[in-house]
């Protein structure tokens, strides 16, 4: 069965497509913008996301049959719709802190331990719970006038098939879900004064939709009766992309790095952190996903790349994080003593600061772009790290290896780099794309050619490269951790009055 994997991320819509879980190399992939009109902002255009899956479909299309669509989604978005279905606001992404007053009240409300016991979901700016607070407060009449409260996957999928319905990851990312009751939390709906009626229906990941729409239809190539997995979250199909299952004996953990960065692990039921350092959502009967996401993923990177001149007179005509890879290569381990803090849009884990702000520390007239590049590569990683001891910390152990997947795992550079780094043996798949992989997968049971997951997960190929860390470049980085991990504490006094500053005019 030839199927056709859609990933709506924040920065590109990507299609991929899959023979049962072999990934043919067939694949397409369109930019979206990311809009940063004020402090604070990152906001997506839904109709510019909806146009992108429909050219990543047409090109795929164009290369053969489809069988099936899976779709996923990057998790936290969040747009308001009137009654027609029309657009009352952008949609607010992930990386979007506005809401960050409004989160800190939660947070430090007699309910807020209770919202985060219920829902697994820390209350920061990047759950829609706190937006939908903080939209009540700062533009009432758009709350009061919008019909419904959606994600980018909700209202694309309403484009496609005239349906409201969630897959429990997305609505679990939402801050909004009970993990034990399966349902809307009728606390955390309280807590932003919205009804069930103004959400989707939640269904299964596994549910087929059919009768596409007649344009979409035509404008792809796709026939109309086609069936499309309503399928799960991005974080939540790269686990099972990777291979891991609740089940599993190992204690392994997966990473994965695109826009932004996420370790996580797999456990057979909700299980949330004590101190709130975590997430929990449900994938699907008795698979969860514990982890930590940093805002500070692939995003430094394109940063570097959209804002340095230097830089970009040396990407023009090649892949540029190619060429950023190979510039920071002529750096030494640890930069020279340059460390940077990813901070460029606030942090999720391991901080949970929507204040936190990026820094470059320890900057001499000795470094150059090749130690700045090296710097940003090596600062995403060193707070991954900080999230796999607090998951180590959760699992009573350490981490046996790590799984790599995401848009870094294209760069054998920054793969090393993490393996020596971590100092855990890294496997890495023939297809890095974790998440689209875990998208086919999951369509194998929608549509029955597998009974289970465990059984789509025996189809995948067996991970070829292992990359072990070298000792000495551990021992090194080991070093260095030591004096990054104490920085944000040290800095976080100063955080609220710099992000105040840079609201200034």
């Amino acid at each position: 069965m030839r199927i056709a994997a859609i990933d709506l991320g924040t920065s590109s819509t990507r299609a991929l497509v899959f023979e049962d879980a072999r990934f043919t190399g067939i694949a397409a992939s369109v930019e979206t913008a990311l809009a940063q009109p004020e402090p604070g902002a990152a906001l997506q255009d839904a109709n510019e996301v909806l146009a992108a899956l429909v050219q990543c479909l047409k090109r795929v299309r164009a290369a053969g049959p489809i069988d099936c669509v899976a779709l996923s989604s990057a998790m936290h978005s969040l747009l308001a719709l009137d009654a027609g279905g029309q657009a009352l606001t952008p949609a607010f992404t992930w990386a979007d802190n506005r809401a960050a007053p409004a989160a800190t009240r939660l947070r430090d409300s007699t309910a807020g331990a209770d919202l985060y016991r219920r829902t697994g979901v820390p209350l920061h700016p990047m759950a829609p719970l706190s937006k939908l607070v903080w939209l009540k407060q700062s533009a009432p009449q758009v709350f009061e006038r919008a019909a419904r409260f959606v994600s980018l996957k909700e209202f694309v999928v309403h484009r496609l098939f005239g349906q409201w319905l969630v897959d429990p990851s997305i609505a679990g990312a939402s801050g909004l879900y009970d993990l034990e009751t399966g349902d809307w939390c009728e606390a955390a709906l309280a807590a932003c004064g919205v009804g069930r009626e103004r959400l989707s229906r939640i269904v299964a990941p596994t549910t087929l939709l059919s009768g596409l729409a007649p344009d979409i239809a035509h404008a792809t190539g796709v026939d109309a009766a086609t069936p499309f997995m309503l399928g799960a979250s991005d974080g939540c199909l790269a686990n099972l992309g990777a291979g891991l299952l609740a089940a599993d004996t190992r204690r392994r953990a997966v990473l994965t790095i695109g826009t932004s960065g996420a370790l996580r692990m797999a456990v057979p039921s909700p299980a949330p952190d004590a101190a709130m350092r975590t997430f929990c959502y449900r994938l699907d009967q008795g698979e969860f996903v514990i982890g930590g996401a940093t805002n500070g993923g692939g995003l430094p990177l394109r940063w570097l790349r959209d804002n340095f001149a230097q830089l970009r007179a040396g990407l023009a005509g090649d892949d540029p994080y190619a060429v950023l890879s190979s510039l920071a290569e002529q750096a030494p381990v640890g930069a020279q003593g340059l460390l940077f803090h990813p901070y460029l849009a606030g942090e999720r884990a391991p901080l949970w600061n929507a204040h936190a702000r990026a820094s470059f520390i320890g900057l001499t007239f000795a470094h150059g772009p090749a130690h700045l590049v090296r710097a940003v590569m090596e600062g995403v990683l060193f707070n991954l790290a900080m999230i796999l001891d607090v998951l180590e910390e959760l699992a009573g152990g350490p981490v046996d290896e790590v799984l790599a997947g995401g848009g870094f795992a294209k760069s054998s550079f920054w793969l090393t780099m993490a393996a020596d780094l971590f100092g855990r043996d890294l496997l890495v798949a023939d297809n890095p794309e974790s998440t689209a992989q875990g998208a086919a997968l999951m369509a194998l049971k929608a549509t029955g050619r597998v009974a289970s997951l465990a059984q789509a997960v025996a189809l995948l190929p067996v991970a070829t490269r292992r990359l072990r860390p070298d000792p000495a470049r551990h021992a090194r980085y080991a070093h260095i951790k030591r004096v990054y991990a104490t920085l944000p504490a040290t800095l976080a006094p100063l955080y609220p009055a710099l992000a105040e500053l840079g609201r200034a005019p």
